[in-house]
């Protein structure tokens, strides 16, 4: 099950916050959006204090309760994505996400202003929508 989908922009400001299959309902969205940003930027400079200086660095971890997956991309955005634990890998999916549905819907969007919320950009809700809801462990 997906529960979550964060897009992060420059400066950790949340430009999409979406939700589906929550057990429990958020009751403080600011909040768990700043908490996910905080553990990012944590797990980041854990893992790169730890790791290898070519690694890839922090790409998932998983708790009892759900799977955290993340993808930095070149242009300086953080896709985060919340799932059931037993979620295999999400890379290929978050990079979809940004290659074909962001990077089309929004960042070329004339109407777009980069920082923006992205809620103004209703093919890409309409397109991320129905790409989440077509995926096996939707």
């Amino acid at each position: 099950m997906i529960y979550n989908l964060f897009i992060f922009g420059r400066g950790r400001k949340c430009l999409c916050r979406e939700e589906w299959n929550r057990t429990r309902p958020c009751t403080d969205v600011d909040e768990e959006t700043k908490l996910i940003s905080g553990l990012l930027l944590t797990t980041k400079s854990f893992t790169q204090q730890l790791g290898r200086q070519k690694s890839s660095g922090f790409l998932s971890y998983v708790t009892p309760q759900y799977k955290l997956h993340a993808l930095d991309t070149p242009s300086g955005y953080t896709f985060v994505m919340t799932t059931d634990p037993g979620v295999f890998d999400l890379q290929d999916c978050l990079r979809h996400i940004y290659a074909e549905l962001f990077v089309a819907h929004v960042v070329r969007n004339p109407v777009y202003r980069i920082g923006d919320d992205v809620s103004k950009c209703t093919a890409f809700n309409a397109k991320l929508h129905s790409f989440v809801q077509t995926r096996p462990f939707f």
